[in-house]
């Protein structure tokens, strides 16, 4: 098993999804000995499951379903690894992931509260309302925001921030795109983190 060092991590969303994957029915052991005077037993109860099992059961079951494709295939899921800018934006409780791939602006975003070490921040960003608002405010001239303008804020999103590149993996939700050359993809991660 590789190790992760992981950027990004939707506590939400895996246990919304993990909620909704069948698994195997959890039981109770016990073990018991009866001396006839002295009587010893033990339970074993599994206990919780950790973030990561849940990262490895939805992702299991996204890909036993075929769910996950590429930035440039149809599907609900991508996945992707790719050099990629991105900022915490507090003020909108937001972060930003953005790069290109094959002439495509592939833009993620989601709440500042998931950012692994982040802080105390409301979880609001992956809210697709909310996310698709506070982008349209990154913009210097926010204006009426259709489709077509939203496509043109999200390729300058990807463009225009600041910082070193990184190489990334993810697995993100896809919200909206324009396909096609020159074109723009707007993911809600479920996990950011750093490839190696």
């Amino acid at each position: 098993m590789t190790l992760k060092y992981y950027l990004y991590l939707s506590h939400l969303k895996l246990g919304l999804l993990a909620a909704q994957v069948t698994s195997t029915v959890q039981h109770e052991t016990e073990v018991a000995v009866d001396l006839k005077f002295v009587r010893y037993s033990r339970k074993a109860v599994r206990p919780e499951r950790h973030d990561l099992d849940k990262l490895e059961k939805v992702v299991r079951h996204l890909q036993d379903a075929d769910q996950i494709g590429t930035p440039a295939d149809p599907g609900p899921y991508f996945q992707a690894c790719m050099r990629m800018r991105w900022q915490v934006i507090p003020t909108a409780g937001i972060v930003v992931f953005a790069g290109t791939l094959d002439d495509q602006v592939v833009v993620l975003g989601g709440s500042a509260s998931h950012v692994v070490g982040g802080g105390d921040a409301a979880p609001l960003g992956s809210v697709p309302p909310y996310l698709i608002r506070k982008l349209q405010e990154l913009r210097p001239d926010p204006g009426e925001f259709d489709d077509e303008r939203f496509h043109e804020a999200l390729s300058q999103i990807g463009t225009g921030l600041p910082g070193p590149t990184q190489r990334v993996e993810f697995i993100a939700k896809r919200l909206a795109e324009r396909p096609g050359p020159n074109g723009a993809l707007l993911g809600s991660p479920i996990y950011v983190a750093l490839a190696e």
